[in-house]
């Protein structure tokens, strides 16, 4: 039942985050997104949700970029691009505690904590389920992961230092890439 219910909070989830992130365009920058499927990119946070602070939102040629803190401790940007097929990339930055990060970790954590928001944002919750599933697989510029069909999941960067800086993309696949 507990599944069930993941999956179902998953795909809704999902499909919530695509009419809330909006898209830019992915050839040429863009000016105007009228011809884009999900139109222009719009913020997927707000500043009244208890956890958020510091929010801002700029829709710059082709992309939306959202900046917030969370909990107090972790620097969280959102790029999204992409015109017919979403891509949000998540930088999530916080002070280390050492100098040795376990990133897989911290991906898992750091999704858990966006899911932590609220109901609307319970798919992160959801991803963050998958992405424990699957974490021996799961490292910077390793192989997408599959989070169900349609949407994959990579670390692309991660820098551990005085900051740790950790770069996730999630993003929309055809059937031939998957």
């Amino acid at each position: 039942m507990k599944r069930a219910l993941s999956g179902i909070i998953f795909s809704l989830g999902l499909w919530a985050l695509a009419g809330l992130g909006g898209c830019a365009s992915d050839l040429p920058p863009r000016e105007s997104f009228e011809d884009c499927l999900y139109g222009a990119p719009e913020p997927i946070f707000d500043a009244s949700l208890p956890g958020v602070s510091q929010h801002q939102f700029e829709l710059q040629p082709g992309k939306g970029v959202e900046r917030f803190v969370l909990n107090q401790s972790t620097t969280v940007q959102i790029e999204q691009t992409g015109c017919d097929q979403i891509r949000q990339e998540f930088t999530f930055s916080w002070q280390a505690v050492t100098r040795k990060e376990d990133w897989a970790l911290q991906a898992i954590q750091k999704y858990r904590e966006l899911g932590e928001l609220g109901a609307p944002y319970l798919s992160f919750s959801a991803i963050s389920e998958v992405l424990e599933s699957r974490k021996e697989n799961l490292r910077p510029r390793g192989e997408p992961i599959s989070l169900q069909p349609g949407l994959a999941f990579r670390i692309t960067a991660a820098e551990a230092g005085q900051e740790s800086k950790l770069v996730t993309v999630l993003y929309e696949t055809t059937p031939e890439e998957e």
